[in-house]
């Protein structure tokens, strides 16, 4: 998995901790956060959303 290069590793870890998402949507932040237009708050929003979709998801899989 690639890495972000910034002093703020250890924040971009512990917010990939904090939300239980899949390896792609882990990816998906790490990319964002590499943009220099991404900010915290944009990374935590993009992370809930993600997160919730994993939710929605997985609910209509058990459902079915």
């Amino acid at each position: 998995m690639n890495t972000c290069n910034s002093i703020n590793s250890l924040a971009l870890g512990k917010l990939l901790k904090k939300y239980k998402l899949t390896p792609k949507n882990k990816q998906k932040i790490i990319l964002l956060a590499q943009r220099k237009t991404a900010t915290w708050s944009g990374l935590h929003r993009q992370a809930r959303k993600l997160e919730f979709q994993q939710t929605v998801t997985q609910q209509q899989q058990q459902q079915q």
